[in-house]
């Protein structure tokens, strides 16, 4: 039972923040049948893959990369250090932030770095440099997480990206950590199943701290 868990994916309507303000990664929710005309209610949900909690496969940086029919994760609960950055922000996460993590017994590293919800897009958010990618690509992880909308930012050729998905360590973007604290904690975390693609949403969730 995950009544007592916190949620830790940003709600999804037409109105939500999205990446870079890019109209094509708006959501889109259509009425297609009304009491009026069909006497009843039914609408169509029109949602880019990479909008909102997503989980990102190596098909999204690789040519020919895995996609999401190649792995069977979800759903899964999995012990997550979650490395709190707010007290100090800094416009990346750099090797300084990572090198000294005690990752044993760990499988996922996820990156708070605002300390209230995501408002407006932030054009200058802090991502994961592509040498604290290498460092974390060390460790036999499944995720790399960040509440970011993005993990890397300007960064020619997307590096973090990779250094992360040929390794099998699937990333986490827009996860809602305002609620959660740093430290190590427990999280679930599920898909659709949607078959063939790169990218999908993420409904996640945190156990409660004891």
């Amino acid at each position: 039972m995950l009544n007592n868990w916190i949620p830790v994916s940003l709600p999804i309507s037409e109105q939500m923040v999205v990446y870079k303000n890019q109209a094509e990664k708006r959501p889109v929710i259509e009425i297609t049948r009304t009491f009026a005309s069909h006497g009843m209610h039914e609408s169509s949900l029109h949602l880019p893959m990479h909008t909102g909690t997503h989980v990102d496969y190596p098909l999204h940086a690789l040519e020919g990369g895995k996609c999401s029919s190649d792995y069977h994760r979800f759903p899964l609960t999995f012990l997550a250090l979650v490395v709190d950055l707010t007290p100090i922000p800094r416009p990346s996460i750099d090797l300084e932030q990572v090198r000294d993590l005690s990752l044993e017994g760990v499988e996922a590293v996820l990156f708070k770095t605002m300390a209230e919800n995501l408002a407006t897009f932030n054009p200058h958010f802090p991502g994961l440099t592509a040498e604290a990618a290498l460092w974390l690509a060390r460790f036999p992880l499944l995720f790399v997480g960040t509440d970011q909308l993005g993990i890397e930012r300007d960064q020619p050729g997307h590096p973090t990206h990779i250094e992360l998905l040929q390794r099998d360590i699937l990333i986490i973007e827009g996860l809602e950590l305002s609620r959660i604290s740093g430290g190590r904690r427990r999280f679930a975390a599920f898909t659709a199943s949607i078959q063939g693609v790169e990218a999908e949403p993420v409904l996640a969730f945190a156990l409660p701290e004891h």
